[in-house]
């Protein structure tokens, strides 16, 4: 948040102070308006510019001054050289007076410079915190892999928004409830009052409201299909973007803490987190946490999938139910090796990718296999072999796959047309009842003439 200070500091000559004021007060934009009560266009906290049109230098602008302290105005700049050539007056001290910090724009300096020089600071602080927040985003995978996750993760998030942060269970075999700092502790019943309203009575995947004048945003945490609790972040401020997404890896770093391991294990590599995370659909926290961890990740992307007994091809790599998936370069050898490959995805992408791929793997473990882009195109040339059946599959996903449509367009009995769909299955060894096939294949077919 730009600072009265930092503003004056970087705006130079085009702000100059009438009085003393407090550097450290907060200014929440730069608004310009000429109208005599113009609080209902103001949020709070905002710098005022005016040309001071409406003043007339006499107990008249008392009325003005105070409405403006009224309002929250954050501090009021006159620019000089249009309605006045010199402060009116007595105006600086009735703005003294209300405590409303005055300062004045000198004649030539357009108001569009002091307008800059907000967003040079606010864009600087953006950057800051951007950097703050990748070093708390490896702290917190770090985190993860300590005695107790759930606190450490908790104080982190409180410490990098400046604000504080509550983890709030929502079953049974979830860690009590805890707030950071423990100084508001006294917020936490409120909290969890309004947690469990907004997420668990209503159902919604993220909430936000208003507790004790701070603004709050609420996401849930669920592992194995449960939702095993709540991560809460408040502060006296509105949430940045960047503020959100260190939210959003604090809860998926949670949800991976809270999934039963069968046996222990060594603590996860930080490539091993980013992999996660890409694999759980996470993609902005695992582009976040590889950039802090100085961990490589592909910017279009293959999933492997494999045994885990198998020989690993790459340090992204993720292991579940003996089965190992690992995420490399899209441009990494396609043949030679045993597992399946996907297709080249975008990270957003990966999540369906390595669910196409697992589904192949089950299908023929062991068996090297490249889910290629162009399969749907190899299925078309496969059915050119059979005017009937190319026939067939045409007319069924163009019915959306209602036999009794097909058969009717066909002209032949609802039967016929599933043995002849049963036997194209055989053929492409696909399911067209999988709404991803059917999709890829009636695309292909549309393609061809």
């Amino acid at each position: 948040m730009t600072t009265l200070g930092e503003l004056v500091e970087t705006a130079g000559p085009a702000l100059v102070a009438v009085g003393p004021f407090d550097p450290a007060r907060q200014i929440t934009g730069v608004h310009v308006s000429e109208l005599a009560d113009p609080g209902r266009y103001l949020d709070g906290g905002e710098l005022l510019l005016t040309t001071g049109i409406r003043l007339t230098g006499r107990e008249d602008d008392d009325a003005y001054v105070a409405r403006l302290a009224e309002q929250r105005v954050g501090a009021l700049g006159l620019g000089l050289g249009e309605g006045w050539d010199a402060v009116p007056p007595g105006f600086a001290e009735r703005c003294a007076n209300a405590g409303v910090p005055f300062f004045v724009v000198p004649d030539g300096e357009p108001f569009l410079a002091v307008t800059r020089s907000f967003w040079q600071v606010e864009g600087r602080d953006e950057r800051d915190a951007v950097a703050r927040v990748g070093h708390t985003h490896t702290r917190l995978a770090e985190a993860a892999a300590g005695d107790d996750p759930v606190r450490d993760v908790v104080r982190l998030t409180s410490e990098a928004v400046g604000g504080w942060a509550a983890w709030i269970p929502l079953d049974h075999t979830s860690p009590g409830a805890l707030l950071h700092p423990a100084g508001l502790a006294g917020l936490l019943p409120t909290v969890r009052t309004d947690v469990e309203r907004s997420l668990e009575r209503s159902g919604v995947a993220a909430a936000s409201f208003v507790a004790h004048g701070s603004v709050v945003v609420a996401h849930p945490v669920v592992a194995n299909g449960r939702t095993r609790g709540a991560v809460a972040v408040g502060a006296s401020r509105p949430l940045t973007r960047t503020d959100r997404q260190l939210v959003l890896t604090a809860v998926a770093v949670l949800r991976l803490t809270m999934r039963p391991a069968p046996a222990p294990a060594p603590a996860p590599s930080a490539a091993q987190w980013v992999a996660h995370l890409a694999l759980e659909g996470d993609a902005a926290a695992a582009r976040s946490l590889a950039r802090s961890a100085g961990v490589g990740l592909p910017l279009l992307a293959r999933v492997h999938v494999g045994g885990a007994d198998d020989a690993p091809v790459g340090d992204l790599a993720v292991e579940r139910d003996g089965v190992r998936l690992t995420l490399v370069e899209a441009e990494s050898p396609t043949d030679g090796g045993v597992g399946v490959l996907s297709a080249a995805v975008a990270l957003d992408e990966v999540p369906s990718a390595a669910a196409r791929a697992l589904a192949l793997w089950r299908r023929s473990p062991g068996r090297p296999l490249v889910d290629s882009a162009e399969r749907a195109d190899d299925w078309v040339r496969l059915l050119e072999g059979s005017s009937v059946l190319l026939a067939t599959a045409r007319a069924h996903l163009a019915s959306g796959r209602h036999a009794e449509h097909t058969a009717r367009a066909l002209g032949v009995h609802r039967n016929t047309v599933r043995q002849r769909i049963a036997a194209a299955e055989q053929l492409l060894d696909v399911d067209l009842a999988d709404p991803d096939v059917s999709a890829e294949l009636w695309l292909a077919l549309r393609r061809r003439p």
